[in-house]
């Protein structure tokens, strides 16, 4: 199975990043591979890319003139893949040499159309003590309760770790760009990925497939793990969901959250409630509730306003 894999990148200050995202890569055990590396709107950028890897046969690179946001920068490289699957890493993540191989393994074993796997941070300054596991998912890391610990089917893994068949995007489409995170602050939606998947699973019945053995590490620096920062994206995530709602109210689009609402609320906030004596769980409590309050305000503002 050749396996396209793309990664969208448009910061020259991150060029060391994408590099050790690429090299990962190039050292994947399952060499049917081609790496489409997709520069959102900086043409010094390509052009150093080009000048380090133009020789590769197996990297191609794509530009867009103007800086337009993640999912388009995928858009573009979903339709530059030649491959049978179509991958998705960020350029400040590092696959483990056996992904590849752990996401075909997955899909010709359960006859997949989409596969995801888990991703695993690693901390730039180190891990915050106030960041609980549970809130993982709000800087693109497999949260704890996220997944059984084995091949099973969920609604979407995140965006540094899926994966799908190019049929699906024939049959489905690409990624909505109304549903994605926009740069230059135009949009904080961040719901791309769920919107594709539910999408996907409504018009083929079939969704998507975690491997928690198909790893990569998502590096996570100081600047998306300040509390005015995680509050923001948390208000965001439930902002969004009331927008998928919206646009897929059969589907019962917010299922896999309104579950984890209730194992948080009867499970892990009564576990560390238990442990509060210690300074270190009365911060992550105190982020935790927070960050569930945010998300209610998120999607209660989202209500509203799409009635408007």
């Amino acid at each position: 199975m050749l396996v396209s894999i793309v990664v969208c990148t448009h910061s020259l200050d991150k060029y060391q990043n994408l590099v050790e995202t690429v090299d990962s890569l190039l050292e994947q055990i399952h060499q049917e591979i081609e790496i489409i590396i997709v520069v959102d709107g900086n043409e010094e950028l390509h052009k150093k890319i080009v000048a380090g890897y133009g020789s590769n046969e197996a990297i191609k690179t794509v530009l867009l003139k103007q800086n337009m946001g993640l999912c388009v920068a995928r858009n573009a490289g979903i339709r530059a893949a030649q491959g049978n699957a179509i991958a998705f890493l960020d350029d400040d993540a590092v696959a483990e040499r056996t992904w590849i191989k752990n996401l075909v393994d997955t899909y010709e074993k359960f006859d997949a159309i989409s596969v995801g796997g888990k991703v695993l941070p690693i901390w730039v300054s180190g891990k915050p003590d106030y960041i609980p596991e549970e809130l993982y998912w709000l800087v693109a890391i497999t949260h704890e309760g996220f997944a059984e610990e084995k091949a099973v089917e969920v609604r979407n893994t995140f965006g540094p770790n899926m994966s799908f068949k190019r049929e699906v995007f024939e049959k489905v489409g690409v990624f909505n760009q109304n549903f994605g995170f926009a740069r230059r602050g135009t949009s904080y939606i961040q719901a791309e990925e769920a919107e594709f998947s539910l999408r996907m699973k409504q018009k083929l019945g079939k969704g998507v497939m975690y491997n928690p053995e198909a790893v990569v590490y998502h590096k996570i620096h100081p600047s998306k793990v300040k509390v005015k920062m995680m509050l923001k994206r948390a208000f965001y995530q439930g902002y969004s969901k009331a927008l998928l709602r919206k646009v897929s109210p059969s589907a019962d689009p917010i299922a896999t959250e309104r579950a984890y609402l209730k194992t948080l609320i009867l499970k892990y906030i009564p576990r560390r409630i238990k442990r509060i004596y210690y300074v270190s769980e009365l911060k992550k409590l105190s982020i935790l509730v927070a960050s569930i309050i945010s998300v209610g305000l998120g999607f209660a503002y989202g209500y509203v306003k799409r009635d408007h």
